[in-house]
């Protein structure tokens, strides 16, 4: 008997004396290992503040080196973090959340980065529900852009770029990119409409059945919203719309249940409104057009909560409807999501590795449209990266350079090229005049755009430096978890009452 317990005592010390061993494996290599070299590495690459942050939340470390997959860490320099606010640095789940959204996966070459006004778009590692709410669980998304010699993270609401650092180094499967300012995390579509002082939309959307359409936005897990400037609103509201045919135009701004960044704006195509009309999408002239009604795209990808947001000049004032269309497309684009790929896409988005996409039951083009509704079945991957060509933005080319809109956009849009090259736009920056043989002049923003170079090398007039503003652009609070999202309930009642709401 004595033997017998003997044996039993001995077996279970061996056994905890594995399981201690075991744990303390597991903490050298969280704590330890690749960690320790890591956190060794940004001190001495002068990141000694991010560092020590990053030193004392493993939960973000743990995540990052959670496999050896290619990752790209922007990483704010030791100033950025010191500016990081207190509603961010007092909350350990929102400091955390901040710090996942500046690990992307997968390998970007900046070199090769779309150019201004379009976006390399990719994931980051913040996933949590309470921060994020994109198909699939996928990682909230960061815009990355080139313009000129510059490389710059493009700020979540487009109220700021942060220009990236020339002293990249790699850590493991990390690359470290130094940035100048701490990425904040989106809003909800709606607060971003407030932060933006986007009122005309904003306006617009709390009328209908009482806000209950502001509630079926917020609520859903996917959405891309064209919106009109506060000129364009006032305008359209001027010519006295019938009140039972606003909540069909508002639905041609919306695409459900999917997110269309710009770089998917040319791989993808084949949008549907929420009102059961195509969207046509022309990189040539930079527009959307419904109908009879074209819009110029000013400024893309303001990255919000459930989607993304890109702000045009005009309203589609279209007034068709054809529910059973928009549930088909809608139906197609949720069937597309597979939340394994959308919660693993590395590298940057494209036509092929999107979260969303138009699905393979997309409806036929209508008649007239114009458009090309192809399956993705037949997407590119041609946009993801490398693109320079667009008309977004822009002033148009001609014999007299157009003016670009002016409107509450990071960069105001270049004046066009011509005899007389057009004003450079309003904007956070003005946008440069446009070249011809009388240069046009620079918006005015925060920093004022170059003017045109005449046809005599004269140069235009430099804009004037208006007054930048700074918004906080905070998410909704709430804990990290390790729960994923789940879309299938959901994605029916928001799909179902969408459609209820517009009709």
């Amino acid at each position: 008997m004595k033997f017998s317990l003997a044996i039993s005592a001995l077996l279970a010390l061996a056994s905890s004396q594995t399981a201690l061993s075991a744990t303390l494996q597991n903490l050298e290599l969280r704590q330890g290992g690749d960690v320790n070299g890591f956190l060794q590495g940004l001190r001495d690459a002068n990141l000694t503040s991010l560092a020590d942050v990053l030193s004392q939340h493993s939960a973000v470390t743990d995540r990052i080196f959670a496999d050896n997959s290619d990752k790209l860490l922007l990483a704010p320099d030791n100033e950025a973090i010191a500016g990081l606010p207190s509603w961010v640095t007092g909350n350990s789940s929102r400091l955390e959340a901040t710090l996942l959204q500046h690990v992307l996966r997968g390998t970007f070459e900046t070199d090769s980065l779309n150019s201004f006004p379009l976006h390399t778009i990719g994931h980051s590692l913040l996933s949590e529900s309470a921060f994020v709410n994109l198909p699939g669980g996928a990682g909230q998304a960061v815009a990355l852009a080139k313009s000129g010699d510059s490389r710059f993270v493009a700020e979540a609401i487009n109220n700021g770029t942060y220009e990236l650092s020339n002293a990249t180094s790699k850590l493991g499967s990390v690359t470290v990119q130094p940035i100048s300012h701490a990425i904040t995390i989106p809003g909800t579509v709606i607060e971003t409409l407030g932060y933006l002082n986007y009122s005309g939309i904003s306006t617009l959307l709390n009328n209908v059945q009482g806000g209950a359409l502001v509630k079926t936005i917020d609520s859903m897990a996917g959405i891309t919203l064209f919106v009109p400037t506060n000129e364009a609103v006032q305008k359209f509201t001027a010519t006295n719309p019938q009140p039972n045919d606003i909540p069909t135009v508002l639905g041609q701004h919306i695409v459900a249940s999917r997110v269309v960044y710009s770089p998917l704006l040319i791989d993808q195509g084949s949008l549907i409104s929420s009102s059961g009309q195509d969207i046509v999408f022309d990189n040539k002239a930079g527009t959307v057009k419904v109908g009879n009604f074209t819009a110029k795209i000013l400024q893309t990808d303001i990255i919000a909560k459930e989607g993304v947001i890109h702000q045009i000049d005009n309203v589609l004032a279209s007034t068709a409807l054809d529910t059973g269309r928009a549930a088909q497309a809608q139906k197609s684009a949720q069937e597309s999501v597979n939340a394994q790929n959308a919660q693993q896409i590395s590298g940057p988005v494209n036509g092929k590795n999107a979260i969303t996409s138009q699905g393979n039951d997309v409806p036929a083009a209508q008649q007239g449209s114009g458009a090309n509704n192809r399956s993705a079945n037949d997407n590119s991957d041609s946009a993801g990266t490398g693109q320079n060509e667009t008309a977004i933005g822009n002033g148009n080319t001609g014999s007299n350079g157009g003016a670009s809109q002016a409107g509450a956009s990071t960069n105001g849009g270049n004046g066009g090229n011509g005899s007389n090259g057009g004003n450079g736009g309003n904007g956070g920056n003005g946008g440069n005049g446009g070249n011809g043989s009388n240069g046009g002049n620079g918006g005015n923003g925060s920093n004022g755009g170059n003017g045109g170079n005449g046809n005599n090398g004269t140069n235009g007039n430099n804009g004037n430096g208006g007054n930048g503003s700074n918004i906080d652009h905070r998410g909704q609070n709430g804990a990290l978890s390790s729960s994923s999202i789940s879309l299938a309930a959901v994605s029916a009642v928001v799909a179902s009452s969408l459609l209820s709401v517009l009709v």
